[in-house]
């Protein structure tokens, strides 16, 4: 029987996986994970929005998505030639002049303070974005994830599974699914076809 510590180990594997699908277009080294049928068995999260996911992918493998297919539609998604198709930051669906940079950035970038996330510790030239971009969010649910399955002391564990859940809640699951709507409308490769699933599954075991 899975215990605390290798359920939230998994959240935090898929969660990594998923924010940097919204960050960059897949890595050589994430594409072939994503187009390979037995990794694909392996996903850390079972939920039915994942294997509905995970069942698209492995369709797909027969003939996987090219590198600038994913290029073209992470760029015309979450960055767009205009606005993206998929807006990806927090704050323009709730700031009054739909603005980034408004009300819900800082208090993103605020927590991400008390619990040591640094979004752009592994992304390079990304940690220039705005905080709220959904891809760190989702991000910053693995990092909590992976202190939570390492947590030394129930009462550690606890304080942080609720720190977890509130911030899911509060942020990334308010808007998540007006950024899936948009992949789901737009995206023509299998991997951000299969994106809103996956997010929603990670987003599920996060406020489980």
């Amino acid at each position: 029987m899975e215990n605390d510590a290798e359920r939230f180990q998994r959240l935090s594997i898929a969660a990594d996986i998923v924010g940097q699908l919204f960050l960059d277009e897949p890595s050589p080294e994430m594409l072939t994970a994503l187009t390979n049928p037995d990794l694909l068995r392996d996903w850390p999260l079972q939920d039915p929005d994942s294997l509905e996911a995970l069942a698209l992918l492995e369709q797909a493998a027969v003939s996987p998505d090219t590198v600038e297919a994913l290029q073209r539609d992470h760029l015309y998604l979450f960055i767009g030639t205009g606005a993206p198709l998929a807006q990806p930051y927090e704050s323009p669906y709730f700031s009054l002049d739909g603005l980034v940079l408004d009300g819900a950035a800082s208090e993103v970038e605020a927590f991400y303070a008390t619990v040591g996330f640094q979004p752009g510790s592994s992304t390079g030239e990304l940690g220039n974005l705005p905080p709220d971009h959904i891809g760190f969010e989702l991000r910053c649910v693995a990092h909590i994830a992976a202190l939570v399955a390492a947590a030394s002391s129930v009462r550690e564990r606890e304080r942080l599974v609720a720190l977890l859940r509130h911030f899911a809640v509060e942020h990334p699951a308010r808007f998540a699914e007006q950024v899936v709507a948009g992949v789901a409308e737009h995206a023509r490769t299998a991997v951000y076809r299969a994106l809103p699933g996956l997010t929603r599954g990670v987003l599920r075991a996060a406020v489980a």
